[in-house]
């Protein structure tokens, strides 16, 4: 037969996990409790929609790659509630994490308005762009400078309102 305090040990074990939330907590603030190393940042997992922010969904895409891997995607969003477009360009695992020129950029026909463009040294993605649509057409694409070329991509006219 074992003995066991197992009131003792779940309060124990209770403790540790308060403990471990708060250092969690603290280092997410950039604080940390005295004496204690500080954490290293946890990389936070991006995705195209979460980066555009809340009621987009992706309608489009278009892959960059060269001979043996893909090096980027260039994503088109929309926002029904809203009607505004967004495009973010995302590393691929072969050039994540690496300092490496990006753009997105996004047009819309009749706006009256400039491109809007997102361009610069990037070691995950480039963008969000957003502009409002409605009921026009847009022009939207990306770029990645990788492996010794670069890789460029706009659309035509497309998406209709």
């Amino acid at each position: 037969m074992y003995d066991h305090d197992w009131g003792s040990m779940r309060t124990s074990v209770r403790s540790s996990v308060v403990i471990a939330s708060a250092v969690t907590a603290l280092a997410a603030l950039g604080a940390a409790p005295a004496g204690a190393a500080p954490a290293a940042p946890t990389p936070v997992a991006a995705t195209p929609a979460g980066v555009c922010g809340s009621g987009y969904t992706q309608i489009d895409s278009h892959v960059f790659k060269d001979s043996s891997a893909e090096l980027a995607r260039v994503y088109l969003l929309y926002n029904a509630s809203t009607k505004f477009n967004c495009v973010v360009t995302f590393h691929a695992a072969a050039t994540e994490g690496r300092a490496l020129t990006t753009g997105a950029w996004l047009d819309v026909d009749g706006d009256g308005k400039e491109q809007v463009k997102d361009q610069g040294r990037y070691t995950s993605y480039a963008g969000p762009v957003r502009l409002a649509a409605g009921s026009h057409c847009v022009k939207w694409g990306g770029m990645i400078e990788a492996g010794g070329g670069t890789y460029a991509y706009t659309s035509p006219w497309s998406h209709c309102g």
